[in-house]
């Protein structure tokens, strides 16, 4: 067998980036051969669009991982290694806000990668649409909904087999994606694929600004501005918790506009009330819901077919969660219980229940939580009934699920958009028999051939 192949993804986020190194078999039917990540490395520092005034910064912090991954992937084959890098919604907010700044970060990062012995094909700024599907293609191909190899070992496309959803949540952005039992509406939200003779129509849209980090910052300068005062309570921050934050530190992003009397030097002290229903109400606020007279729609009017079919939540959505132990099938009533608890404990207590976690991570238990559900519910208009159908996950087949794999999949073609013709095998024996017919005729056409110049050489001597 040949040796195996291999793939680099940097996954460059709003918070920060990861390395995925994968690997497959080349000798398989039509180049198809099922993937498996054999690392994931974290980049230090945070995302690369945190950089815009050092891009070279950008480059080197990822050169450590780089460095792992040469020692993975053996030097004969490094050449030969597909190397990608893709920027999601932290560059595309800072492609908004200063593109020229964006464009310095990704040429800085390109030049980074470029200094290694890898086939480097790229670093760009994926579409949040393309963020959606492709975390749609890596959910389905982990599980085998797109293409299975059969006890047969030919790659078949699996009959009746119902596709999954994506649910994504970053740091600056939410996609979901699902195959609706409808057709989709609105051709902005539209998305269509073939993949291995099968056509996939499927509905995605990504909000911007409504990933983890940019929410609640969101949330925290929307306090700000109803409290018209340098101190700000937080319900959703536990009782007993104070930090002092800047106006400039608060509102360093496209998502938030400060106000035009608030100082950037002035300092802000929050304080944290923690009181769920009025967490609740201002989370809440965050969105619109309505959804006017166009018809379904998800939040600030996006149309949005009704959801159907299994979802696999994974990203921001598994990580807040299952620090709550809630990602194990919990009930809604049991998640919405164990939220309410948290919210409504104390900062000594929060930090009596997880002695080890970072402060942060207990600050933001219960607004983070508190958000999810919400975009869950009102937001995707997921209900009581269709709660049992999402899935929080983080790995599938010991592979982390994100828009990577299906990324490296789709440029690099290991999921091909039509079967491959099947080929009839002759059995060895009858390549054998025709061999020998065929040399046999050979030999008779040259006897004839010879035959034939010795008959006439004959008769022009007797002439003679």
């Amino acid at each position: 067998p040949s040796p195996p192949q291999y793939g680099l993804v940097f996954d460059a986020g709003s918070t920060h980036t990861s390395l995925y190194i994968y690997q497959w078999r080349a000798d398989k039917e039509n180049g198809t051969g099922i993937v498996s990540q054999v690392e994931a490395c974290s980049v230090s520092g945070p995302g690369i669009s945190s950089y815009a005034d050092d891009p070279e910064g950008a480059g080197a912090s990822l050169k450590p991982c780089l460095e792992r991954a040469m020692k993975i992937v053996p030097a004969e084959q490094q050449r030969e290694t597909p190397t990608y890098l893709g920027a999601t919604a932290g560059m595309r907010l800072l492609r908004e806000e200063n593109s020229s700044k964006a464009e310095q970060v990704l040429a800085e990062v390109s030049k980074a990668i470029g200094e290694y012995p890898v086939d480097f094909r790229g670093a760009r700024i994926l579409t949040g649409s393309q963020e959606g599907s492709f975390g749609w293609i890596t959910v389905n191909y982990l599980l085998e909904t797109l293409v299975k190899f059969s006890f047969a070992e030919k790659w078949e496309h699996p009959q009746d087999t119902e596709v999954l959803g994506a649910l994504d949540l970053g740091g600056a952005s939410t996609q979901i994606t699902f195959q609706p039992g409808v057709p989709v509406e609105d051709r902005n939200t539209s998305v269509f694929f073939r993949l291995y003779g099968t056509n996939y129509s499927l509905y995605s849209h990504s909000y911007l600004c409504y990933g983890q980090s940019q929410a609640l910052k969101m949330l925290l300068a929307a306090l700000h501005q109803a409290s018209l005062s340098a101190q700000i309570k937080h319900p959703c921050y536990p009782q007993g918790y104070q930090e002092n934050i800047t106006v400039a530190e608060l509102y360093n992003s496209p998502c938030v506009h400060a106000p035009s009397s608030a100082s950037p030097g002035l300092v802000l002290t929050v304080t944290g009330t923690g009181d769920p229903a009025a967490c609740d109400t201002a989370v809440r606020r965050l969105f619109n819901f309505s959804c006017g007279a166009q018809g379904p729609c998800g939040f600030n009017g996006v149309y949005q077919p009704p959801v159907r079919g299994q979802f696999f939540a994974f990203s921001g959505f598994y990580h807040s969660l299952q620090f709550l132990n809630l990602t194990g099938g919990q009930s809604l009533s049991l998640v919405n219980a164990t939220i309410r608890q948290i919210c409504n404990s104390s900062w000594k207590q929060v930090q009596e229940l997880f002695p080890t976690a970072s402060r942060a991570q207990l600050r933001d238990a219960c607004t983070a939580s508190s958000y999810i559900l919400t975009l869950l519910l009102q937001g995707y208009k997921f209900n009581i009934t269709t709660w049992p159908s999402i899935h929080f996950i983080q790995q599938v087949a010991n592979t982390d699920v994100g828009w990577t794999l299906g990324y490296m999949l789709n440029l690099t073609n290991l999921i091909p958009s039509e079967p491959s013709k099947a080929v009839t095998e002759l059995p060895r024996s009858i390549w054998i028999a025709a061999t020998l017919l065929l040399a046999i005729m050979l030999i008779l056409v040259f006897c004839l051939l010879t035959a034939t110049c010795c008959h006439r050489n004959s008769s022009g001597y007797e002439q003679l």
